[in-house]
């Protein structure tokens, strides 16, 4: 046989494509792929937290055969670093050059708010950031805001401890101090104190315990990541624990750095929208997949990304623009329990929880529903 070479082959394709009924339009179908960016801390602060993000992302595709919404699904990962520029730039690249039908993940506020500012006519679905500001039309969150979270907590403070006496403390960036409003507003009486720590600068919080009013009877606090193991620690080491009764944002308490608080941890009573210990049957299925994959329990970053990884599913399944069918999708029977999207906001309308952490467990002493509006 004579080997062809240069426009003789070139020439041979095009007459096979012709003699085999390829027609222009055929080769410009829309590719049935649906392309997932996600964009995760997979270095820099937030990596614990990326990790499980991504695990738990592979794992939703590794148990729905690799399809979402009945189409073949590829998730590609890119990593922000934790950096607001670098995430703003692979979301240009992961629409431009990847073409992405959606992008999710967002474990940073600040991060966040970049992404979407790029991002515009390709929707967002966030699976953690809480920046109070963040929305918009292509704009779903399956976390919740700051000030959701707060005002949670300050909701079950006030039935719990009663209103009066309470301080504030956190640490002195958005997450915080957004945190801290909700819950003031929540709990429905001026707290005696707010105690603000600056950001990812405080080893030492002896001196900002000490600001604790001596008449004071609850302490709600929020850190997360290695702050939320500096406070655990400090309040315990300290003493803490016999003055004053103590309330925490889940960040305190979640998954993420029980291992690195040990035993200082137990006791703590936190309000969250998760805990491995719920009962529903779709979180007996998730944590069982989770600890076959990982050997330990899901934290809260792990079940928010896996809903976000649902929601794009239901809503691919539905058709059409995928921003439109996003907002169409309805209840979501999830791990955490059944949520929905509020129709204008696109944030959740869900159960939070009084979780108290024993024996390696964090266990749900209460149950918080969504005020009725």
């Amino acid at each position: 046989m004579i080997p062809m070479r240069g426009p003789v082959l070139g020439l041979v394709v095009v007459l096979i494509a012709a003699g085999c009924g390829v027609s222009p339009a055929a080769e410009t179908e829309p590719d049935p792929t649906l392309r997932v960016g996600a964009i995760i801390s997979q270095t820099g602060v937030y990596a614990t937290l990326g990790d499980d993000m991504e695990a738990a992302m592979h794992l939703y595709l590794e148990e729905h055969g690799g399809r979402l919404g009945g189409r073949p699904a590829e998730l590609i990962v890119a990593d922000d670093a934790g950096n607001p520029e670098k995430g703003q730039q692979q979301a240009r690249s992961l629409i431009a050059r990847e073409r992405v039908n959606v992008i999710t993940g967002l474990i940073s506020s600040p991060v966040a708010v970049s992404v979407v500012k790029e991002a515009v006519g390709t929707p967002v679905v966030i699976a953690n950031a809480g920046a109070d500001e963040l929305g918009g039309p292509g704009v779903f969150r399956v976390s919740f805001t700051n000030h959701e979270h707060g005002y949670a907590a300050g909701r079950y403070a006030a039935e719990r401890y009663g209103k009066a006496g309470v301080v504030l403390m956190a640490s002195d960036y958005s997450g915080g101090t957004e945190t801290l409003d909700g819950f003031t507003q929540g709990y429905g009486v001026k707290p005696l104190k707010r105690i603000l720590t600056p950001y990812g600068k405080s080893e030492d919080l002896e001196p900002y315990l000490k600001q604790i009013p001596p008449d004071a009877k609850l302490l709600y606090a929020f850190y997360a990541g290695g702050e939320a193991v500096t406070f655990a620690k400090a309040f315990k080491q300290l003493g803490y624990d016999t003055k004053i009764e103590l309330l925490t944002c889940q960040n305190l308490t979640d998954e993420d750095v029980l291992e690195a608080i040990g035993t200082d941890a137990e006791g703590i009573t936190s309000v969250g929208l998760y805990s491995p210990a719920l009962t529903t049957p779709e979180n007996a299925a998730f944590v069982a997949g989770w600890k076959a994959k990982t050997g330990r329990n899901p934290s809260a970053v792990a079940l928010q990304s896996w809903d976000a990884m649902q929601l794009i599913d239901r809503a691919a399944g539905l058709g059409g623009d995928l921003s439109a069918a996003l907002g169409r999708v309805g209840d979501l029977a999830s791990p955490r329990g059944t949520f929905r999207l509020d129709p204008t906001t696109h944030n959740p309308v869900q159960n939070w929880y009084a979780r108290k952490y024993q024996n390696g467990v964090n266990g749900v002493i209460a149950t918080i529903p969504p005020e009725r509006k």
